[in-house]
């Protein structure tokens, strides 16, 4: 029925759709605390390259943006960076992951976004590896957190979501966010197609 620029063009505008109604319709407070922060930055002073916190674009209409470039929901992106780093673009894990979107250095590397404690590349990279990893994982949304949580190694070992505490309690609290965005549970998480060549 349709091409595959046509169906992401059409899931895109579907995803964004539903994502901007939610947004409009949540109480006051919820996902604020970058989106000040990028309000405060002074505007004299000189953008890192595709930083998506600066300037007038708020930070949620970033996510949609960098969520749309690669095919997946952006609101399930909004509850990873949520969950991941309560919207801490400095935060820095025990072991090692750093910004929004807690990627490793490491992975941010493999995928081509080196620094990636910069919030623009960071959200980018964390992006790319979670449409990565539903590919992998034949877009099934509780297997591709658990790998971003856990790696893709423990998924594959167990044959599903491994019996981390840690691990439960990520997908448990994406899920909650990402209902509390959009009233749906998880399977309702779009992965769309895209053409790899149109992402940045």
């Amino acid at each position: 029925m349709f091409g595959g620029r046509q169906a992401a063009a059409v899931w895109g505008c579907f995803a964004i759709g539903v994502l901007l109604v939610s947004l409009t319709q949540r109480p006051q407070g919820t996902l604020q605390r970058v989106s000040t922060w990028a309000e405060s930055t002074p505007g004299g002073s000189v953008p890192l390259e595709g930083d998506p916190f600066r300037g007038p674009t708020p930070f949620e209409q970033r996510v949609i943006a960098a969520a749309t470039r690669v095919g997946i929901d952006p609101a399930l992106v909004l509850a990873v960076v949520e969950v991941e780093s309560g919207q801490a673009p400095d935060a820095v894990s025990a072991k090692g992951a750093v910004g929004l979107m807690q990627v490793l250095p490491e992975t941010a590397a493999e995928i081509g976004l080196p620094n990636a404690a910069d919030p623009a590349r960071n959200l980018e990279a964390g992006c790319r590896y979670l449409a990565d990893l539903l590919d992998s994982f034949g877009g099934d949304v509780e297997l591709a957190l658990a790998a971003y949580n856990a790696g893709p190694g423990a998924v594959r070992h167990w044959g599903t979501v491994p019996p981390y505490r840690e691990t439960r309690n990520f997908i448990a609290r994406v899920a909650a966010v990402y209902e509390g965005l959009t009233g749906l549970d998880l399977a309702g998480a779009t992965r769309f197609a895209y053409e790899p060549s149109a992402a940045l």
